[in-house]
């Protein structure tokens, strides 16, 4: 467990990948802007969010209270630091206007002890710290962190920096300096990783140890819960819901952190715990906290994980539930979980440098988080099932989480600025560095440059070429599962293609080969029991009924089947679909529900096109897990 080793900043790269210029360039000019109506209460057809109210009011310039969903605040930060991201890409004067006019009120709205949060502010200023369990004041800390320390970053300016450490210091003299009172831990994790970002610009020690804090007392002593209401005062921000429904694993909360073996709860709440968790380890050479994310990772990922990269199985709690749970139509599988999969991936990554993390990284990102936008950007899914049926998700009441368009918003809209930020950072865990070695951990077309390294990754097709001037040291590539690659140089070793760089400049010329696979589930995941998964390369492929008609549930594909690669005009360039011939069921009487006879058989063409591009041709079917024919 090393911590010197770290990625090359997002700053020293530059992607140059057209799949992914496209993404940027539609978020840019798309989806920021957008997301900025939407946060001053202006964009057309979306119930207002009050978000730029709130802190209007917080500064004394309007009247009124907060209003909105409690943590409406992390929006806000969330957009800032999808901002900062694309500011680190290229100057944006409208973008960085905008965010300049948030930041200056955000300041107005702190208080001189430099506590923040617009909703106790208004509404409970006495109520500070006093429902750490659903008030949500240190998640919106949290995303504060998170977008001054990106802010700083992409600019140099330190006014939200000095904003976040005010915030930072406050709750240090809370929590930390011998107040009798500042005791407990957030019920959503966020402020934890946070932190750590924080401290890794100003490198204050004081916010790594208030950071080890919430993680060494949770799951300590009485339940927090209990002890909160106890107190005079408390105010019941969501009702009795959390209180009386969840346990305290649904808070990461039931056992001390480095006791937890199994991944419980809130799936957001679990994989930003286990990012905290991670980088603690890591920083401080923790090896037996080292050892709980690794267990809490493998049980993610080898039991409670979509094929999709989807995490969260329950919609009651958004909840991860029991070893292989994983229904298909009711899927939770929130976007902003898949995010945090994804952080928790790069993270793992840094502590044990396994491989697989990216394999983990990249199935998250090229299936749900990619999913979770229309081509338009202006349209997201919160959830994303691997089934859904229109006219069932009307009529099902246990289908009511499920939706069968992309909406504009959402009352709660964590996830589209998470989506925005995640997606604007991916240059930031394309390569890493270590004393002497070089990886290369996703082969994303790009340009690097990191004190004496000078890296360019050019693609055509499945051939690339990596470009490397830099002083003599071994290069690493990652071996992507579910991909060959084939080289004339190095050897390939525990999932990376090696070779030693002898210095100077020269280029490695290699091939990528995206294979087209046919997956089977666990025997243990009832729910795909006789059905098999389409996926080439990390991308998940599924079946729309705008190319196989309706009822894809009577579909088949066989075992033998072979596939073509097919443009389609509607993909993005270089992501094809895929043809194959399958069969159809069909009754033998159509007014029989059970019967006797076995269906009937008819060859039919199959078309898949990738999960992350369904539902952007209108309204229809989808299904992942298709039925495995015997023949």
């Amino acid at each position: 467990m090393s911590s010197r080793i770290r990625y090359i900043p997002l700053k020293n790269v530059h992607i140059t990948d057209t799949f992914w210029v496209k993404i940027r360039q539609l978020i840019n000019e798309v989806v920021l802007p957008y997301q900025w109506e939407v946060l001053n209460d202006c964009a057309p057809n979306v119930p207002p969010s009050f978000c730029m109210r709130n802190f209007k009011v917080a500064a004394g310039a309007e009247e009124g209270l907060h209003q909105g969903v409690v943590f409406e605040d992390s929006g806000l930060y969330k957009w800032l630091e999808a901002v900062a991201y694309s500011l680190t890409a290229a100057p944006n004067a409208a973008l960085e206007a905008a965010a300049e006019e948030a930041i200056a009120w955000i300041g107005k709205a702190q208080a001189q002890d430099g506590y923040l949060n617009t909703y106790y502010t208004t509404r409970e200023p006495d109520q500070r710290f006093c429902n750490l369990t659903d008030g949500h004041e240190l998640y919106c800390a949290g995303h504060l962190f998170e977008a001054a320390a990106a802010y700083y970053e992409a600019t140099g300016r330190r006014e939200l920096l000095d904003i976040a450490c005010r915030f930072a210091d406050c709750l240090v003299r809370h929590f930390l300096d011998g107040n009798p009172e500042g005791h407990g831990y957030p019920g959503h994790p966020e402020v934890e990783l946070a932190l750590v970002k924080l401290y890794l610009v100003t490198r204050k020690d004081d916010y790594l140890r208030l950071c080890s804090y919430f993680l060494n007392v949770r799951g300590l002593g009485e339940d927090w819960r209990d002890v909160e209401q106890k107190r005079g005062g408390f105010v019941k921000i969501w009702g009795d819901l959390l209180f009386s429904e969840f346990p305290r694993s649904y808070f990461q909360a039931h056992v001390p952190v480095r006791a937890q073996r199994e991944a419980s709860g809130h799936a957001v709440r679990a994989v930003f715990l286990y990012c905290a968790m991670t980088d603690i380890a890591r920083l401080n050479r923790d090896e037996t906290l080292a050892e709980a994310c690794r267990h809490l990772y493998h049980n993610i990922i080898t039991r409670r994980m979509y094929v999709t990269g989807g995490i969260g199985s329950a919609t009651h709690g958004e909840c991860l539930t029991a070893d292989f749970d994983l229904p298909d139509d009711t899927a939770y599988a929130e976007t902003c979980a898949s995010v945090g999969l994804m952080m928790l991936s790069s993270r793992m990554w840094l502590m044990d440098k396994q491989p697989s993390c990216f394999d983990i990284w990249e199935r998250a990102l090229y299936n749900t988080v990619l999913a979770s936008m229309s081509r338009d950007g202006r349209h997201f899914f919160y959830t994303n099932p691997l089934s859904a049926d229109p006219r069932l998700i009307r009529k099902n009441p246990s289908l009511n989480h499920v939706e069968p368009t992309r909406p504009p918003w959402f009352g709660v809209a964590c996830c589209p600025p998470n989506m925005a930020r995640c997606l604007l950072s991916l240059g930031g865990a394309v390569y890493a560095q270590e004393e002497g070695v070089l990886y290369v951990l996703t082969h994303i077309s790009s340009e690097a440059v990191s004190e004496a390294i000078q890296v360019v990754l050019t693609q055509t097709g499945d051939r690339y070429i990596l470009t490397l001037d830099a002083p003599p040291l071994t290069l690493k590539m990652r071996v992507p599962q579910g991909s060959d690659l084939r080289a004339d140089f190095g050897w390939i070793q525990s999932g990376y293609l090696i070779a030693e760089h002898p210095g100077g400049k020269a280029a490695y010329a290699y091939r990528l080969i995206a294979n087209i696979r046919v997956l089977h589930a666990h025997p243990h995941a009832a729910h795909y029991a006789g059905k098999v998964c389409v996926v080439r390369g990390q991308t998940v492929y599924c079946l729309e009924e705008a190319d196989n008609g309706s009822a894809l549930c009577a579909l088949a594909l066989p075992r033998n089947a072979v596939f073509r690669e097919a443009e389609r005009d509607w993909l993005p360039d270089g992501i094809p679909a895929l043809e194959t011939e399958g069969l159809r069921y069909e009754p033998r009487d159509a007014d029989t529900l059970y019967g006797e006879p076995s269906p009937s058989q008819t060859s039919v063409p199959l078309v898949f096109v990738p999960y992350h591009q369904w539902n952007n041709r209108g309204e229809g079917e989808m299904r992942v897990w298709v039925n495995e024919a015997p023949c």
